[in-house]
């Protein structure tokens, strides 16, 4: 279903777009979204499906990425191989 929703300019000219609809459309500070200009003078914005792989985020890469696995099982195994490597370098 198509809904019109009015969005803004900020006075940076920057599109604004309601917190509401980010939220419902899932959309990320990150995300690149597309313009195309029709020909009777419409604007149409689109998101653009592929996510950046690493971005700059005020100076620092960070890896955006969906993970593959459940991660409180990765953070449990790292946990418990660190302890098991401590526990023998205890021991030796």
């Amino acid at each position: 279903m198509s809904q019109v929703i009015e969005v803004s300019l900020d006075n940076r000219e920057r599109i604004v777009i309601p917190r509401e609809l980010q939220s419902r459309l899932k959309l990320m500070p990150w995300m690149t979204l597309m313009v195309e200009e029709g020909s009777d003078g419409q604007v149409c914005l689109s998101n653009h499906a592929e996510f950046p792989l690493i971005i700059d985020k005020q100076g620092v890469l960070v890896v955006r990425a969906k993970p593959v696995g459940d991660l409180a099982d990765v953070t449990r195994y790292e946990r418990d191989h660190c302890v098991l490597e401590l526990s023998q370098r205890v021991d030796s």
